[in-house]
């Protein structure tokens, strides 16, 4: 009897660990109601985050659906030069349990792989950078996020992206969206897309580079600064390369400054409400939240032993995504007092036999 009330004791336990985050903050009371519009910039990424704290917007993904064929229908594509609009989509498909080589119709009904278009067969301008080293940054990132694989004969392969982002590199070690620029957010975002090519020597070499040059920009308030401003966003971007890489920002000696951890810089811009600033005088803002809570996502994702925050794999499929958790709250919750139940009689019937 011991061992079969252990045992659903233990099967509801585990029940309420796929429910609620085992670990870290849980942001879906702050996500769950926030209005998305679909193709936005910010409301994508906050898709993102969604799917990472474990809550699916059907709706949502239905509508992004939607902007994506009127797109393709209306102009042909998502933008003319910007492969990272094709980037943004595919991890918010993604992340929202969609399947991005098969998601809208083009003008001849045919299903578009945003995948295929936006990385190794990109033809609408002169290559995956026309627009900066983010299109060849976010190409490797959404690549990887699902495992893609590139097949012979497309226009750039892994390597391709891999060795236009490390000649990028300027002779200190940072990056920035054009050559021989230097640019915190860009250097972050570099390493984040080299982060699963390590045991590479030449990547492994221009990531040591790279923190090296991020670890002399951090300030004594543990934030970092771009355009001349301390802000939230480097300092998540940072914080995301970090947890990318497997490096623990709470205990890397290069990333503290008089005490104060990365995570530290970035909590300095949150409002009481749980949203976050631009800058540390500025009003709360959804660009600056959306992306501090991918970088506390990732950061608790690296102190639970889990995988990258771009690594999508483990985002389960939008048909069972969309289940409600509340029959098996409420399961669980009927289980666990019927167990106590169940205990205290067995304990009862004990103390009746042993008098």
């Amino acid at each position: 009897m011991r061992r079969s009330l252990a045992g659903a004791l233990l099967a509801l336990m585990l029940a309420a660990a796929l429910i609620c985050p085992a670990w870290g903050e849980d942001f879906r009371p702050l996500l769950e109601n926030r209005p998305l519009t679909a193709g936005d910039s910010v409301s994508d990424w906050l898709a993102v985050a969604s799917g990472r704290a474990g809550l699916q917007r059907p709706d949502y993904l239905r509508d992004l659906e939607s902007y994506v064929t009127s797109m393709y229908r209306e102009n042909g594509g998502l933008d003319r030069i910007k492969a990272t609009e094709w980037h943004r989509i595919t991890l918010a498909v993604q992340a929202q349990g969609g399947d991005p080589t098969a998601f809208g119709r083009d003008r001849e009904g045919k299903p578009i792989d945003l995948v295929a278009e936006g990385t190794y067969n990109w033809s609408r301008s002169r290559s995956l950078g026309a627009q900066g080293l983010n299109g060849w940054i976010f190409a490797l990132i959404t690549l990887d996020s699902g495992g893609f694989a590139v097949p012979e004969g497309a226009a750039y392969t892994r390597e391709d992206m891999r060795r236009a982002i490390l000649s990028a590199q300027t002779e200190e070690g940072a990056f920035g969206l054009s050559a021989g620029t230097a640019d915190v957010d860009i250097t972050a975002m570099a390493l984040q897309a080299l982060a699963p090519y390590q045991e590479d020597p030449a990547t492994a070499e221009a990531i040591r580079r790279g923190l090296e040059w991020l670890s002399g920009q951090q300030t004594e308030n543990g934030d970092f600064v771009s355009w001349g401003d301390p802000n939230a966003e480097s300092t998540a971007q940072v914080l995301i390369a970090l947890c990318s890489l497997g490096l623990d920002p709470e205990t890397d000696p290069r990333f503290i400054r008089n005490g104060r951890t990365l995570r530290d810089g970035l909590l300095s811009y949150r409002t009481a409400e749980g949203l976050f600033r631009h800058t540390a005088e500025g009003l709360e803002d959804l660009m600056a939240t959306e992306q501090a809570i991918l970088a506390l996502q990732a950061l608790d994702r690296l102190q639970a032993g889990q995988g990258r925050l771009y690594d999508l794999r483990d985002i389960p499929p939008a048909a069972s995504a969309h289940a409600s958790p509340l029959p098996w709250l409420i399961a669980g919750a009927a289980g666990l007092a019927a167990a106590g139940i169940v205990i205290i009689v067995i304990r009862k019937r004990k103390r009746v036999c042993t008098k």
